[in-house]
């Protein structure tokens, strides 16, 4: 398997299968000849062995129970997609619905982990705020009708399911999803071997 490229972690593969588009398309021919000898930076990683490796990438994600794929897709996928449609009204992006589903899917298991009042725009903010939207917890309390302090106390258990906590005696959802994944495409040979071990 000469056309596997090693990744240096998990992240960046994940992320590049989840980046990986099926309108990347190899240099033709005449433009190599055209453009002459360049040394790049880049993987290689285009046409049909970018394809190969995203899709070898993707299986090994969807083997993975639903809750660490979605944990992982939350973390890696980007959230909005390019589009160029070129409409007056475009915005230039659209929402990645990969990522749209992983976060539903969260916001939905969370409700197990909000006692009491749960409503489901606090919960969705708090995950999406867990995998980088920025938003005003409070803002979205008062929106909602919830106590400030209800939210926040849903916020810690929610953070502390996903992330577990800082001083490392709850392990969370999170690390245990990454551990699994980098161990199966360690298996399969598409990272580099640490240097400590």
């Amino acid at each position: 398997m000469s056309d596997v490229i090693e990744f240096k972690s998990a992240f960046d593969a994940v992320r590049f299968a989840l980046c990986y588009s099926s309108q990347q398309f190899g240099e033709t021919i005449m433009a190599k000849r055209m453009r002459g000898e360049v040394g790049g930076d880049g993987m290689g990683l285009i046409g049909l062995v970018g394809a190969g490796q995203a899709g070898m990438i993707r299986r090994e994600l969807e083997t993975l129970p639903e809750l660490h794929m979605s944990v992982i897709v939350a973390r890696a996928a980007p959230h909005v997609l390019p589009c160029s449609c070129a409409s007056a009204c475009c915005s230039g992006s659209t929402p990645n619905l990969e990522w749209q589903a992983a976060i539903g899917w969260l916001t939905r298991a969370s409700a197990a982990y909000c006692s009491g009042f749960s409503h489901y725009r606090v919960r969705r903010a708090i995950i999406e705020r867990l995998f980088g939207v920025k938003c005003d917890l409070s803002e979205i309390a008062d929106e909602c009708g919830a106590h400030r302090n209800t939210v926040s106390k849903q916020n810690a258990a929610v953070r502390l399911w996903i992330e577990g906590d800082r001083k490392g005696e709850s392990v969370g959802v999170a690390q245990v999803a990454w551990r699994e994944i980098e161990r199966k495409l360690s298996e399969i040979g598409l990272l580099k071997e640490s240097e400590t071990t």
